[in-house]
C-alpha cells in the first residue's frame, strides 16, 4: 500500500480532467456573438466564419440561416432555438413561428432562457466554445443582446456583421451621409414608442433607414408623410446581399404606395427615405 501514494496522483489527475476538464486544461472557454451578415454567405465575414469553423456549439434562432450555412454547420452541434420563446423578440423567428402555431407562452420562454443560461455556463466550465449566430450585425435590432448582461463579465467576444442596411445601400449606389441638406442618419422601425415614435423621427427630415418588423407598409408612408414632402424619393430593397434575388423598388412618397401594392413583402426587405437618394456626388453621371 506505501507504493500506492506515489502512484495515485495520475489517476487523480485523470479523474478530475473527466469530470471537469475546463479546471485543469485552460479555464473558461469562449463564448462569441457572431453576425453573419445580410445575403449569401459570402457576405459573413473571415472572423465569423472562423468562429463558426472553431466552434464547439453552436446557437441560431434563425431557421433561414440554417439554409444559407448548411455546408459551413454540416457536422456542428446546431442548436436551434426558434420557437422556443428563449427571447421576447425575433422578427425572423417570431413570424414564422406564430404562422405556425408554435409561439411559446412568455413563462415557457423564460423555462428556456434561463436552462439555456445553465448550459452555456456549463459548456465554458469544459473549456467549449460556444457561439451564438445572427443574421446581419448582431447588435442591430438582433435577439441576441441580452446575453452581454447575463455574461458580460466573462468577457463575451462580439464579431460584428455586415447590416441589411449596408448591403442596401451597396444596392442603391448612395451614401445617406451625403445630401444637400443633411449629413445625419436615423435607423428605426415602425415598431417605435414614446419619443422615438416614426412621426417625432421624421420630423428631422435626415435620411431615414426603416428596418420592416412586420410593418404595414401604407401606415408607415402616411406616417413619414406628415412630416416630408410628398416628393421625398423613397427606395425599397428587396434580399439586400443575394445575388440573383436582389431588387429595388424607387419612387416618392406620393407613388411609392401604388408601386408596392401588388407584390408581395418578404421579411427581408428594407426601406430607405430621403434627399440622398437623388443627390449626386460632383463628377457622378
Amino acid at each position: 500500500m506505501r507504493g500506492w501514494g506515489p502512484r495515485k496522483g495520475p489517476w487523480i489527475f485523470l479523474l478530475a480532467a473527466w469530470i471537469c476538464p475546463g479546471l485543469l486544461f485552460g479555464g473558461e472557454g469562449r463564448l462569441s456573438l457572431v453576425g453573419m451578415g445580410p445575403g449569401d454567405p459570402d457576405m459573413a465575414t473571415v472572423r465569423a466564419l472562423g468562429r463558426v469553423r472553431e466552434a464547439d456549439i453552436i446557437y441560431t434562432l434563425s431557421p433561414d440561416l440554417l439554409e444559407r450555412f448548411r455546408v459551413e454547420l454540416k457536422g456542428k452541434d446546431v442548436r436551434d432555438l426558434s420557437g422556443s420563446g428563449v427571447t421576447r423578440y425575433h422578427a425572423r423567428s417570431d413570424r414564422n413561428d406564430a404562422g405556425a402555431g408554435k409561439a411559446a407562452a412568455p413563462d415557457e420562454g423564460k423555462k428556456t432562457r434561463d436552462g439555456l443560461v445553465g448550459d452555456v455556463k456549463r459548456a465554458l466550465g469544459e473549456g467549449k466554445k460556444v457561439v451564438f449566430i445572427d443574421s446581419g450585425d448582431p447588435l442591430i435590432y438582433g435577439p441576441w443582446a441580452w446575453l452581454l448582461g447575463e455574461f458580460g463579465d466573462s468577457g463575451m467576444e462580439v464579431v460584428p456583421g455586415i447590416s441589411s442596411f449596408n448591403a442596401g445601400l451597396a444596392a442603391l449606389r448612395r451614401d445617406p451621409t451625403w445630401s444637400s441638406d443633411t449629413h445625419t442618419i436615423i435607423l428605426t422601425t415602425d415598431r417605435t414608442r414614446g419619443r422615438d415614435r416614426l412621426e417625432n423621427l421624421a420630423a428631422h427630415r435626415c435620411s431615414l433607414v426603416l428596418f420592416t418588423h412586420k410593418t404595414e407598409f401604407p401606415e408607415m408612408m402616411r406616417k413619414l408623410r406628415t412630416q416630408y414632402p410628398e416628393t421625398t424619393p423613397v427606395a425599397v430593397v428587396f434580399y439586400a446581399g443575394y445575388e440573383g434575388r436582389e431588387s429595388v423598388v424607387r419612387g416618392n412618397l406620393e407613388t411609392i404606395v401604388p408601386l408596392m401594392e401588388h407584390r408581395d413583402l418578404p421579411l427581408e426587405h428594407i426601406v430607405f427615405v430621403g434627399d440622398f437618394l437623388g443627390f449626386s456626388l460632383e463628377g457622378e453621371r
